[in-house]
Order: C-alpha cells, then sequence, then structure tokens
C-alpha cells in the first residue's frame, strides 16, 4: 500500500473517531405513532456515523438487517393492548384527565419490565458501557434515571408537543391560559373562552401538573432500587435536560415564548416524497367525485367505538356522492354500503397527498394533523383523548376544519360538518396556505434536530442555553418572597399612616376640646 494511501486512511478513521459519538435513546410510550416520531432522528444520527442504541416497544428492524451502527432493544413483550372506554357520560375534560391517569398507571406498572430485561439490566450494570448523550421520551420523567447511570448530558423529545413539568424543566412556569401546553383543550379559543371555560382549564392545569409530582415522588423511590440507593430524585436530576425538542410547531401553540434550549421539531417524521401502492392508486385515481377519507389513528380501534355514533357514521357516509375510504380494524362493516371501502392498515401520509382526496375525517391526533397539513387536506376532528382535543380546536382557530364532540354530534351534525368542508374552497385554501407558511423555515424539522443534536456533542452539553427560571420552585419564580415583603412593607406603611392620622386627629380634637372649654369659660366670666 502507498504511503498516501495511508495516510489518507489514517486521516478518515481519525474524522470518525473524533466526531461520531455513542448515543443511548429510550422511548418506552407503545404507540407506534409516537414511534414514528423519534425513528428520523435516530436514522439519520446514524447515517452521519454515530453509534445509536435504541431501548424501544416498537423497533424499525424487528427482524434485524439495520445499519450495523443501530441497536435496537426490543421491550414489547412487557406492553399489551391499551383499551379506551368511550363512555357517553365523559366530557372532554375528565377524558384528558382520565388518558393522563390511565398513561401515567400504563408506564408505572411496564417500566420496571422493561428495565429488567435482560439487555437493559446488562446496560445498566455492565460499568465498562459508556456514553456521551441520553435522548429519553419527554413526558416519562423516571427515565432521567439513566443520566445518573452514565452522567451524559440529556436531550428530551416529545411527540405531541410538551406536557406541564417539561416546559417547568426548561424555561420555568407558562401561563395555563396564555401560553398553555398541549393538554389545554380549549384554549387555541382563549379569546372566547367563558369564565366558567377559564376556571375547568385552570382546574386541569393544577390537577395534571400534581398528577405528574406524584408519579415522579413515586417513582423516586423504585428507581433507586435499580440505579443506587445515591441517585438523586427525578426532579434534581431534571436540571442535567440540556435541550428539549418538541413535535410542535411554534404557531400550533400559540407562539409561546420559550427559550434557546427548547427547540420545535414540528413535522419531523414527514416524508419529502412518497407514492401510494398500485392497487390503492388506481382506486383513487378512478374516484368520480373524490375520496372522503377517515381514520381514528392507531390507537383507537373502530371495534371499541359505540354502535349509535357508528351507525350515524356509515349511514351519513353511504349517502354522500363521495368515494368513502375508511380505516378500519375489523373484516367488514356492520352494514354493506356500495361507496364505502375499509382497509386494515392504509398508507395515510401518502395516501393523503392524492389529489382525489377531498376531506380526512380524524381524531385529531398530532401525526394525523400534521400529515393533513402537509398534504392540504380540511379535516373534520373529532377528538377522543388526550391532546387531541387542543389539536382540533387549533382547526377551528385557524380555519382548516371542524370540530365535533364524540358524545354529542347528531346525524344532521355530521352530515353538516361534511358538506361544509367538502364544500366551501376556503378550508382547502386556508390549510394550504398554512402549510406553506410552516414550511417557509431556514432549516427543516429533522436537519434542525440533527444540527442541536450534534450542537449538544460537540460542546459536551448545552447548559449556557439554559433560561434562569429552569425548574425553579413557583414561588421562586414569582417572587412570592418579594411580593410577601412588599405587601408587609405596604401594610406597615398604612398602617404607620393610619396611626398618624389618628394621634394627629387626636391633638385637634384636644385642642378644639380645649379651645372651647376656655370661651366657655371666658364667656361666663
Amino acid at each position: 500500500m502507498k504511503l498516501t494511501e495511508i495516510i489518507f486512511f489514517y486521516y478518515c478513521y481519525r474524522i470518525i473517531y473524533t466526531e461520531s459519538a455513542k448515543i443511548l435513546a429510550v422511548f418506552p410510550t407503545q404507540s407506534i405513532s409516537h414511534q414514528v416520531v423519534f425513528r428520523p432522528l435516530m436514522h439519520e444520527l446514524a447515517a452521519r456515523g454515530h453509534e445509536v442504541v435504541v431501548i424501544t416497544p416498537a423497533p424499525a428492524y424487528p427482524a434485524g438487517g439495520g445499519p450495523a451502527n443501530l441497536t435496537e432493544i426490543d421491550v414489547r413483550q412487557y406492553y399489551g393492548d391499551i383499551v379506551f372506554n368511550l363512555s357517553t357520560s365523559v366530557n372532554e375534560y375528565d377524558n384528558i384527565r382520565t388518558s393522563i391517569r390511565r398513561s401515567i398507571s400504563i408506564g408505572e406498572k411496564r417500566f420496571p419490565g422493561q428495565l429488567n430485561t435482560p439487555t437493559v439490566q446488562k446496560i445498566i450494570r455492565n460499568k465498562n458501557t459508556k456514553f456521551d448523550l441520553l435522548i429519553v421520551e419527554a413526558w416519562f420523567a423516571p427515565l432521567l434515571a439513566f443520566s445518573h447511570r452514565f452522567n451524559v448530558p440529556v436531550i428530551r423529545i416529545s411527540s405531541v408537543g410538551s406536557f406541564f413539568p417539561e416546559y417547568h424543566v426548561m424555561d420555568g412556569f407558562g401561563h395555563p391560559l396564555l401560553y398553555p401546553p398541549n393538554l389545554c383543550s380549549r384554549c387555541p379559543n382563549i379569546e372566547n373562552l367563558t369564565f366558567i371555560e377559564k376556571i375547568y382549564e385552570i382546574y386541569n392545569y393544577i390537577y395534571i401538573s400534581d398528577l405528574f409530582y406524584c408519579f415522579e415522588e413515586t417513582e423516586n423511590v423504585k428507581l433507586k432500587a435499580v440505579f443506587g440507593s445515591d441517585m438523586p430524585s427525578l426532579s434534581e436530576l431534571s436540571k442535567n435536560v440540556h435541550l428539549h425538542m418538541s413535535n410542535v410547531h411554534r404557531t400550533w401553540e400559540l407562539n409561546r415564548p420559550v427559550p434557546t434550549s427548547v427547540i420545535q421539531v414540528g413535522g419531523i417524521h414527514l416524508k419529502s416524497e412518497c407514492t401510494v401502492p398500485e392497487d390503492l392508486k388506481k382506486y383513487l385515481d378512478s374516484s368520480v367525485n373524490g375520496v372522503l377519507y377517515i381514520s381514528f389513528g392507531t390507537n383507537m380501534k373502530t371495534s371499541w367505538l359505540q354502535a349509535e355514533k357508528l351507525d350515524i357514521m356509515i349511514k351519513v357516509l353511504s349517502s354522500l356522492p363521495l368515494d368513502v375510504l375508511w380505516k378500519w380494524d375489523e373484516d367488514e362493516l356492520p352494514v354493506q354500503t356500495g361507496n364505502i371501502k375499509i382497509s386494515k392498515w392504509l398508507p395515510q401520509e401518502c395516501l393523503l397527498r392524492h389529489p382525489k382526496v377531498k376531506l380526512f375525517i380524524t381524531q385529531g391526533g398530532l401525526q394525523s394533523t400534521e400529515e393533513a397539513i402537509a398534504a392540504g387536506v380540511p379535516l373534520v376532528g373529532i377528538p377522543m383523548i388526550a391532546d387531541q382535543f387542543s389539536n382540533v380546536q387549533n382547526y377551528v382557530r385557524h380555519r382548516i376544519g371542524v370540530k365535533l364532540m364524540w358524545n354529542d354530534f347528531t346525524e344532521e351534525e355530521f352530515r353538516d360538518a361534511i358538506y361544509s368542508v367538502w364544500k366551501d374552497e376556503s378550508y382547502r385554501h386556508n390549510i394550504i396556505r398554512f402549510r406553506d407558511q410552516l414550511r417557509d423555515v431556514q432549516m427543516q424539522p429533522l436537519a434542525r434536530a440533527v444540527w442541536w443534536t450534534e450542537y449538544v456533542l460537540k460542546y459536551g452539553g448545552a447548559m449556557h442555553l439554559r433560561a434562569p427560571a429552569a425548574n425553579m420552585h413557583w414561588a421562586q419564580y414569582h417572587e412570592l418572597d418579594l411580593l410577601a415583603l412588599l405587601a408587609a412593607f405596604v401594610f406597615l406603611a398604612c398602617f404607620a399612616v393610619y396611626i398618624a392620622i389618628k394621634i394627629l386627629l387626636r391633638l385637634i380634637w384636644r385642642i378644639c376640646v380645649k379651645k372651647v372649654n376656655f370661651n366657655e369659660q371666658k364667656l361666663k366670666y
């Protein structure tokens, strides 16, 4: 081998060795709609030469065959089906609280099994295992325990916007109504909220914040059994979060002011190009009046939905002059109709981009919403759980769709919603304009996420970007001690003025009384 070739390979080795990093990523949420948000970043980091280890219940390569430097640890055996009960008595506020309690309960029950997976235990116990960076799913605070084990910077990434504690860790307390997190169901309509609705939203804010706090306190004890008795509290470990990535556009969160350490990567999972299978393409191309697409996402099976509401939907859909394509989990519909085609799986993102798709009826999941906006397809939203209420309220705010409540809509309302969005071209114009506005950025979401990840790696962290209010106690954030001191000063000043006036009035009274008495005595003589 020539000397020049040896030098070339040596420098190639040095570049790879010095710039590549070893990254551990932990994403415990079972839902595939959440996992697809994390995959592009992991795959791109691996493609750039980093060694990436991902702990997940939904591996992208379950049968192997992925990149050599991407290791996926499959923990799906500890997860079962998640069942949602859509009771007719449940309103959106109750359903948000119920879904968060359920999510926390599921995580609390199944995360220990994930930690006890032999491969995960080997990573935790083997003192020779080192990483340069930890990337974790944002909402699940117990994942911060891994930062105690490896003592590396932490990047949090959220698939559905951000919850209350996540913003608190990065930039302190925001306004629960003006700058809400993703569980404020009616805050996108903040200008029109009634007094009672504001009380409901603030109650939700306090209730869910308390849920997360109690959950963390419980997990602190359990995690010490795995990561050592010297493990600090999760609240203390959250101070090691250097960067927070949120899969949401700034506009979707009412332009919430955030520090530089919070990076918005809304639409990170969207493909630049995609095509539908040939048989589906023929079906779409052959449609005369267009296609209405309906799906309630990966977490909501149609078999769980109330028969009464399904009957209304099928009756209305079967009477439309549109072809209807429905993601349906069963083998057949309860009632056979000529214009409704069902399928257990559909390539939603690519399907929505077909020009014959006129309308999308959705549960309002964030990923479904982003895909519809990217395709320029107006929406009819029927929210059911968690952040879906807020997302669908944003449809109304930006006039890209309409909102129906699952428990309340009638046959007439369902039909009117479809026709209003389908026939009123302003909805399509608005969503196309909205899409173009969101796309018009200096750096695309995936490129932004990769750049900031490597920024943290390059400098060994990004603590210089954290806001002064990060992780601050609410009393300190709102300067309650200073307000109390000022209040005490004002009270004492007012009290002093009161005493002074009282003394002065007494003196004046005494002088006046003496003068009157003197005059009376003078008159007598």
